[in-house]
């Protein structure tokens, strides 16, 4: 009879706790709402420079 081999399952690697990223909802920091307004005017910029054309476009790839 043929011998049985028996194979090791790979471990799973555990997560640590820092590696972990929790977010609670409705709480963003101060630095982080500066930032994100900064983003809006960067986005709010380019899509005026961009015109109503790109903008018709990029509706319609969206779908929305």
């Amino acid at each position: 009879m043929a011998a049985i081999q028996k194979t090791k399952q790979p471990k799973k690697k555990k997560v640590k706790k820092e590696d972990e990223v929790t977010f609670a909802p409705g709480v963003v920091s101060e630095e982080k709402k500066k930032r994100l307004k900064k983003l809006d005017e960067f986005i709010e910029g380019v899509l005026q420079e961009a015109g109503e054309e790109f903008l018709d476009e990029f509706k319609q790839i969206e779908g929305e």
